[in-house]
Protein backbone atom coordinates (compact mmCIF):
# COMPACT_ATOMS: atom_id res chain seq x y z
CA UNK A 1 0.00 0.00 0.00
CA UNK A 2 0.89 3.55 -0.59
CA UNK A 3 2.49 5.66 2.41
CA UNK A 4 0.08 8.47 0.77
CA UNK A 5 -3.04 6.64 2.04
CA UNK A 6 -1.78 6.34 5.80
CA UNK A 7 -2.80 9.61 6.81
CA UNK A 8 -6.44 8.69 4.97
CA UNK A 9 -6.72 5.53 6.73
CA UNK A 10 -5.71 6.93 10.09
CA UNK A 11 -8.40 9.57 10.36
CA UNK A 12 -11.06 6.74 9.30
CA UNK A 13 -9.83 4.77 12.21
CA UNK A 14 -9.95 7.70 14.82
CA UNK A 15 -13.41 8.88 13.33
CA UNK A 16 -14.32 5.34 13.99
CA UNK A 17 -13.38 5.19 17.41
CA UNK A 18 -14.85 8.61 18.36
CA UNK A 19 -18.51 6.84 16.51
CA UNK A 20 -18.00 4.24 19.03
CA UNK A 21 -17.20 6.01 22.13
CA UNK A 22 -20.13 8.24 21.96
CA UNK A 23 -22.59 5.36 21.41
CA UNK A 24 -21.87 3.91 24.68
CA UNK A 25 -21.89 6.96 26.33
CA UNK A 26 -25.30 7.58 25.57
CA UNK A 27 -26.36 3.93 26.14
CA UNK A 28 -24.44 4.46 29.59
CA UNK A 29 -26.82 7.70 29.95
CA UNK A 30 -29.88 6.14 29.04
CA UNK A 31 -29.68 3.19 31.52
CA UNK A 32 -28.62 5.65 34.50
CA UNK A 33 -31.72 7.49 33.53
CA UNK A 34 -34.09 4.26 33.26
CA UNK A 35 -32.35 3.50 37.05
CA UNK A 36 -33.07 6.73 38.37
CA UNK A 37 -36.93 6.96 37.39
CA UNK A 38 -37.31 3.48 38.10
CA UNK A 39 -38.99 2.57 41.55
CA UNK A 40 -37.01 1.57 45.10
CA UNK A 41 -36.98 -2.20 45.86
CA UNK A 42 -39.54 -2.63 48.97
CA UNK A 43 -36.56 -4.10 50.56
CA UNK A 44 -34.88 -0.78 50.70
CA UNK A 45 -37.87 0.86 52.63
CA UNK A 46 -37.75 -1.88 55.28
CA UNK A 47 -34.41 -1.79 56.24
CA UNK A 48 -32.46 0.90 54.49
CA UNK A 49 -28.99 0.45 53.59
CA UNK A 50 -29.00 -3.17 54.34
CA UNK A 51 -31.55 -4.22 51.63
CA UNK A 52 -28.99 -5.49 49.21
CA UNK A 53 -27.62 -7.77 52.13
CA UNK A 54 -31.01 -8.93 53.26
CA UNK A 55 -31.67 -9.85 49.38
CA UNK A 56 -28.71 -11.54 48.79
CA UNK A 57 -29.61 -13.34 52.35
CA UNK A 58 -32.98 -14.68 51.46
CA UNK A 59 -31.76 -15.87 48.27
CA UNK A 60 -29.63 -18.62 50.33
CA UNK A 61 -32.14 -19.08 53.07
CA UNK A 62 -34.60 -21.69 52.96
CA UNK A 63 -37.88 -20.84 53.35
CA UNK A 64 -39.82 -19.92 56.60
CA UNK A 65 -36.32 -19.46 57.97
CA UNK A 66 -35.66 -15.89 59.35
CA UNK A 67 -32.30 -14.15 59.71
CA UNK A 68 -30.70 -14.73 63.22
CA UNK A 69 -30.77 -11.31 64.63
CA UNK A 70 -34.05 -10.23 63.30
CA UNK A 71 -37.08 -9.34 64.96
CA UNK A 72 -40.76 -10.75 64.41
CA UNK A 73 -42.93 -7.85 63.20
CA UNK A 74 -45.57 -7.52 66.16
CA UNK A 75 -49.46 -6.76 64.62
CA UNK A 76 -49.18 -3.74 66.34
CA UNK A 77 -47.00 -2.19 63.41
CA UNK A 78 -44.90 0.20 65.99
CA UNK A 79 -42.15 -2.32 66.10
CA UNK A 80 -41.80 -0.90 69.67
CA UNK A 81 -41.50 -4.37 72.00
CA UNK A 82 -44.65 -5.72 73.31
CA UNK A 83 -44.89 -6.68 77.08
CA UNK A 84 -45.18 -10.62 77.47
CA UNK A 85 -48.97 -11.67 78.31
CA UNK A 86 -48.64 -13.52 81.49
CA UNK A 87 -48.67 -12.37 84.95
CA UNK A 88 -46.52 -14.87 87.32
CA UNK A 89 -46.25 -13.94 90.96
CA UNK A 90 -43.50 -15.86 92.98
CA UNK A 91 -43.17 -16.40 96.50
CA UNK A 92 -41.38 -19.24 97.12
CA UNK A 93 -38.04 -17.00 97.86
CA UNK A 94 -38.01 -13.25 98.08
CA UNK A 95 -41.74 -11.58 96.65
CA UNK A 96 -41.09 -11.51 92.59
CA UNK A 97 -43.77 -10.16 89.76
CA UNK A 98 -43.25 -12.19 86.87
CA UNK A 99 -39.39 -13.34 87.63
CA UNK A 100 -38.46 -9.69 88.71
CA UNK A 101 -38.59 -7.72 92.37
CA UNK A 102 -38.36 -4.61 91.36
CA UNK A 103 -40.42 -4.07 88.47
CA UNK A 104 -43.40 -2.82 90.14
CA UNK A 105 -43.85 -0.39 93.79
CA UNK A 106 -44.23 -2.28 96.74
CA UNK A 107 -47.69 -1.48 96.88
CA UNK A 108 -48.07 -2.64 93.22
CA UNK A 109 -46.52 -6.10 94.61
CA UNK A 110 -48.56 -6.12 98.11
CA UNK A 111 -52.03 -5.65 96.25
CA UNK A 112 -50.95 -8.94 93.53
CA UNK A 113 -49.38 -11.06 96.18
CA UNK A 114 -52.91 -10.26 97.93
CA UNK A 115 -54.86 -11.12 95.33
CA UNK A 116 -52.98 -14.86 94.36
CA UNK A 117 -52.90 -15.87 97.80
CA UNK A 118 -56.39 -15.71 97.90
CA UNK A 119 -57.09 -17.68 94.56
CA UNK A 120 -60.22 -17.50 92.52
CA UNK A 121 -62.75 -16.48 95.14
CA UNK A 122 -61.49 -13.32 94.89
CA UNK A 123 -60.39 -10.50 97.68
CA UNK A 124 -63.59 -7.93 98.83
CA UNK A 125 -62.97 -3.74 98.29
CA UNK A 126 -63.49 -3.07 102.09
CA UNK A 127 -60.93 -6.10 102.77
CA UNK A 128 -58.08 -4.91 100.39
CA UNK A 129 -58.25 -1.69 101.91
CA UNK A 130 -57.76 -2.77 105.34
CA UNK A 131 -54.73 -5.27 103.82
CA UNK A 132 -53.04 -2.23 102.08
CA UNK A 133 -53.38 0.01 104.95
CA UNK A 134 -50.19 0.65 107.24
CA UNK A 135 -51.91 -1.34 109.58
CA UNK A 136 -55.40 -3.06 110.72
CA UNK A 137 -56.58 0.49 111.92
CA UNK A 138 -55.60 2.32 109.39
CA UNK A 139 -56.96 1.08 106.13
CA UNK A 140 -56.56 2.49 102.59
CA UNK A 141 -58.49 5.37 101.58
CA UNK A 142 -61.47 3.33 98.53
CA UNK A 143 -60.16 6.37 96.32
CA UNK A 144 -56.50 5.80 96.69
CA UNK A 145 -57.33 1.87 95.78
CA UNK A 146 -59.41 2.61 92.76
CA UNK A 147 -56.03 4.27 91.33
CA UNK A 148 -53.76 1.68 92.76
CA UNK A 149 -55.40 -1.36 90.60
CA UNK A 150 -55.68 1.33 87.62
CA UNK A 151 -51.63 1.86 87.58
CA UNK A 152 -51.06 -1.71 87.90
CA UNK A 153 -53.37 -2.72 85.33
CA UNK A 154 -52.36 0.15 83.17
CA UNK A 155 -48.27 -1.52 83.83
CA UNK A 156 -49.33 -5.16 83.60
CA UNK A 157 -51.21 -4.82 80.17
CA UNK A 158 -53.35 -6.93 78.74
CA UNK A 159 -54.26 -10.77 79.60
CA UNK A 160 -53.97 -13.32 76.31
CA UNK A 161 -57.60 -12.73 76.17
CA UNK A 162 -57.44 -9.24 76.05
CA UNK A 163 -58.94 -8.82 79.29
CA UNK A 164 -57.36 -7.05 83.00
CA UNK A 165 -55.12 -8.94 84.77
CA UNK A 166 -56.95 -7.36 87.98
CA UNK A 167 -60.67 -8.43 86.89
CA UNK A 168 -63.70 -6.52 89.23
CA UNK A 169 -66.11 -10.22 89.94
CA UNK A 170 -68.98 -7.85 90.42
CA UNK A 171 -69.89 -6.73 94.08
CA UNK A 172 -66.81 -4.96 94.90
CA UNK A 173 -65.10 -7.93 94.31
CA UNK A 174 -61.61 -8.84 92.77
CA UNK A 175 -59.11 -11.00 91.94
CA UNK A 176 -56.48 -12.09 89.26
CA UNK A 177 -57.40 -13.27 85.75
CA UNK A 178 -57.37 -16.87 85.37
CA UNK A 179 -54.52 -17.23 83.26
CA UNK A 180 -52.28 -15.90 85.96
CA UNK A 181 -49.76 -18.14 88.14
CA UNK A 182 -48.76 -18.59 91.71
CA UNK A 183 -45.29 -20.96 92.04
CA UNK A 184 -46.60 -21.76 95.49
CA UNK A 185 -49.70 -23.41 93.77
CA UNK A 186 -47.75 -24.93 90.85
CA UNK A 187 -45.44 -26.27 93.27
CA UNK A 188 -48.55 -27.67 95.66
CA UNK A 189 -49.98 -29.64 92.25
CA UNK A 190 -46.74 -31.16 91.36
CA UNK A 191 -46.16 -32.34 94.46
CA UNK A 192 -49.24 -33.85 95.24
CA UNK A 193 -48.27 -35.70 91.72
CA UNK A 194 -44.73 -36.88 92.35
CA UNK A 195 -45.04 -37.85 95.99
CA UNK A 196 -48.31 -40.19 95.18
CA UNK A 197 -46.59 -41.85 92.20
CA UNK A 198 -43.06 -41.57 93.70
CA UNK A 199 -42.18 -39.94 90.40
CA UNK A 200 -38.67 -37.95 90.66
CA UNK A 201 -39.56 -36.12 87.19
CA UNK A 202 -42.30 -34.67 89.10
CA UNK A 203 -40.63 -33.88 92.22
CA UNK A 204 -37.55 -32.30 90.52
CA UNK A 205 -39.74 -29.58 88.74
CA UNK A 206 -40.94 -28.70 92.14
CA UNK A 207 -38.16 -27.96 93.28
CA UNK A 208 -37.08 -26.14 90.30
CA UNK A 209 -39.56 -23.68 91.82
CA UNK A 210 -37.52 -22.94 95.19
CA UNK A 211 -35.70 -19.99 95.38
CA UNK A 212 -35.07 -19.35 98.91
CA UNK A 213 -37.09 -19.18 102.09
CA UNK A 214 -40.85 -18.13 101.25
CA UNK A 215 -41.91 -15.00 101.48
CA UNK A 216 -37.93 -14.03 102.35
CA UNK A 217 -37.85 -10.34 102.77
CA UNK A 218 -41.93 -9.61 103.04
CA UNK A 219 -42.98 -7.48 105.88
CA UNK A 220 -46.61 -7.49 105.22
CA UNK A 221 -48.62 -6.97 108.52
CA UNK A 222 -51.54 -9.40 107.82
CA UNK A 223 -49.20 -12.10 106.43
CA UNK A 224 -49.62 -14.97 108.49
CA UNK A 225 -46.43 -16.53 109.68
CA UNK A 226 -48.43 -20.07 109.58
CA UNK A 227 -48.35 -19.92 105.92
CA UNK A 228 -44.38 -19.42 105.28
CA UNK A 229 -44.34 -22.80 108.12
CA UNK A 230 -46.11 -24.46 106.10
CA UNK A 231 -44.58 -23.77 102.78
CA UNK A 232 -41.36 -24.37 104.45
CA UNK A 233 -42.62 -28.09 105.80
CA UNK A 234 -43.66 -28.94 102.27
CA UNK A 235 -40.87 -27.95 100.70
CA UNK A 236 -38.72 -30.18 103.30
CA UNK A 237 -40.99 -33.24 102.61
CA UNK A 238 -40.52 -33.10 98.68
CA UNK A 239 -36.83 -32.53 99.36
CA UNK A 240 -36.48 -35.59 101.48
CA UNK A 241 -38.56 -37.74 99.49
CA UNK A 242 -36.49 -36.79 96.23
CA UNK A 243 -33.16 -36.81 97.72
CA UNK A 244 -34.05 -40.61 98.98
CA UNK A 245 -35.30 -41.41 95.40
CA UNK A 246 -31.95 -40.10 93.79
CA UNK A 247 -29.73 -42.20 96.31
CA UNK A 248 -31.47 -45.14 95.62
CA UNK A 249 -30.72 -44.29 91.72
CA UNK A 250 -27.11 -44.08 92.70
CA UNK A 251 -27.08 -40.59 91.71
CA UNK A 252 -25.54 -38.36 94.90
CA UNK A 253 -24.74 -35.84 92.78
CA UNK A 254 -28.52 -34.89 92.37
CA UNK A 255 -29.16 -35.77 95.91
CA UNK A 256 -26.78 -33.28 96.84
CA UNK A 257 -27.91 -30.56 94.68
CA UNK A 258 -31.77 -31.50 95.72
CA UNK A 259 -30.98 -31.53 99.28
CA UNK A 260 -29.00 -28.06 98.99
CA UNK A 261 -31.87 -26.47 97.32
CA UNK A 262 -34.56 -27.32 100.16
CA UNK A 263 -31.72 -26.30 102.83
CA UNK A 264 -32.29 -22.65 100.71
CA UNK A 265 -36.01 -22.84 102.33
CA UNK A 266 -34.83 -24.11 105.84
CA UNK A 267 -31.47 -24.15 106.96
CA UNK A 268 -32.92 -25.75 110.01
CA UNK A 269 -34.01 -29.13 108.65
CA UNK A 270 -31.85 -31.90 110.08
CA UNK A 271 -33.64 -34.24 108.38
CA UNK A 272 -31.95 -32.64 105.08
CA UNK A 273 -28.53 -32.21 106.75
CA UNK A 274 -28.79 -35.85 107.33
CA UNK A 275 -29.35 -36.79 103.64
CA UNK A 276 -26.78 -34.29 102.65
CA UNK A 277 -23.86 -36.27 104.56
CA UNK A 278 -25.30 -39.40 103.08
CA UNK A 279 -25.06 -37.83 99.96
CA UNK A 280 -21.42 -37.00 99.87
CA UNK A 281 -20.48 -40.22 101.65
CA UNK A 282 -21.96 -41.93 99.02
CA UNK A 283 -19.77 -39.75 96.40
CA UNK A 284 -17.24 -41.07 98.79
CA UNK A 285 -16.58 -37.51 99.44
CA UNK A 286 -15.63 -37.54 103.77
CA UNK A 287 -14.47 -33.97 103.72
CA UNK A 288 -17.89 -33.29 101.74
CA UNK A 289 -19.38 -35.32 104.89
CA UNK A 290 -17.01 -33.14 107.59
CA UNK A 291 -18.12 -29.93 106.01
CA UNK A 292 -22.12 -30.44 105.53
CA UNK A 293 -21.55 -31.64 109.70
CA UNK A 294 -19.61 -28.42 110.48
CA UNK A 295 -22.38 -26.53 108.42
CA UNK A 296 -25.49 -28.18 110.38
CA UNK A 297 -23.92 -27.41 113.52
CA UNK A 298 -23.76 -23.24 112.63
CA UNK A 299 -26.83 -23.42 111.20
CA UNK A 300 -29.12 -24.68 114.07
CA UNK A 301 -26.78 -23.31 116.85
CA UNK A 302 -28.87 -20.56 117.30
CA UNK A 303 -32.12 -22.55 116.92
CA UNK A 304 -31.64 -25.77 118.51
CA UNK A 305 -33.03 -25.72 122.90
CA UNK A 306 -29.54 -26.51 124.06
CA UNK A 307 -27.42 -25.76 120.91
CA UNK A 308 -26.75 -29.34 120.00
CA UNK A 309 -28.08 -31.47 117.17
CA UNK A 310 -30.39 -34.26 117.37
CA UNK A 311 -29.44 -37.38 118.22
CA UNK A 312 -30.38 -38.94 115.02
CA UNK A 313 -27.72 -36.70 113.02
CA UNK A 314 -25.31 -36.56 115.82
CA UNK A 315 -25.38 -40.75 115.48
CA UNK A 316 -25.04 -40.72 111.47
CA UNK A 317 -22.13 -38.26 111.62
CA UNK A 318 -19.97 -41.17 113.54
CA UNK A 319 -21.05 -43.71 111.25
CA UNK A 320 -20.14 -41.93 108.27
CA UNK A 321 -17.03 -40.78 109.43
CA UNK A 322 -16.36 -44.09 111.36
CA UNK A 323 -13.42 -46.42 109.71
CA UNK A 324 -14.50 -49.01 106.80
CA UNK A 325 -17.84 -46.62 106.93
CA UNK A 326 -18.81 -48.35 110.18
CA UNK A 327 -19.07 -46.75 113.60
CA UNK A 328 -16.53 -44.83 115.00
CA UNK A 329 -14.85 -45.55 117.98
CA UNK A 330 -16.17 -43.72 121.38
CA UNK A 331 -14.67 -42.02 123.15
CA UNK A 332 -13.27 -43.81 126.32
CA UNK A 333 -11.51 -41.31 129.42
CA UNK A 334 -8.38 -43.04 130.94
CA UNK A 335 -7.82 -41.99 134.72
CA UNK A 336 -4.41 -42.14 136.10
CA UNK A 337 -3.31 -42.45 139.64
CA UNK A 338 -2.06 -39.25 139.66
CA UNK A 339 -6.26 -37.99 138.53
CA UNK A 340 -5.59 -37.38 135.41
CA UNK A 341 -7.67 -37.78 132.35
CA UNK A 342 -6.79 -38.57 128.85
CA UNK A 343 -9.39 -39.20 126.56
CA UNK A 344 -8.45 -42.08 124.02
CA UNK A 345 -7.80 -39.28 121.28
CA UNK A 346 -5.10 -37.39 123.84
CA UNK A 347 -3.39 -40.96 124.64
CA UNK A 348 -2.88 -41.50 121.01
CA UNK A 349 -0.53 -38.04 120.87
CA UNK A 350 1.27 -39.15 123.77
CA UNK A 351 4.75 -41.65 123.72
CA UNK A 352 4.54 -45.13 122.40
CA UNK A 353 5.39 -46.42 126.07
CA UNK A 354 2.77 -44.49 127.89
CA UNK A 355 -0.06 -45.85 125.04
CA UNK A 356 0.80 -49.26 125.55
CA UNK A 357 1.03 -49.09 129.32
CA UNK A 358 -2.40 -47.17 129.59
CA UNK A 359 -4.11 -49.48 127.53
CA UNK A 360 -3.38 -52.68 129.67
Amino acid sequence: MPLATTPVLLSLLAFGTGMLVGVRSATAVRRRRAARAAPAPPAAVLVGGQAGCAARGASRRPPGRALAGSRPSHPGGSGACQRPARLRVGVLGPITINARSGGLQPTQSQLLVALALQGGTGVANHQLCRLLGADQDHPRASDSLRQLIARTRRQLGRAPDGGQWIEHLGGGRYALHRSARLDWGEFNELAARGLATGDAVLLSAAMSLVRGQPLADCWYWWLDLGLAEAMRVRIVEVATTLAELELAGCDPAGAARTVRAGLLADPAAEQLWRQLMRAEHAAGNLSGVREAWAQCLSAIADIAADGQPEQATSSLHRDLIGYGGSAAPERHLTVFPDGRGLTDNMLRRQRPRRWHWANR
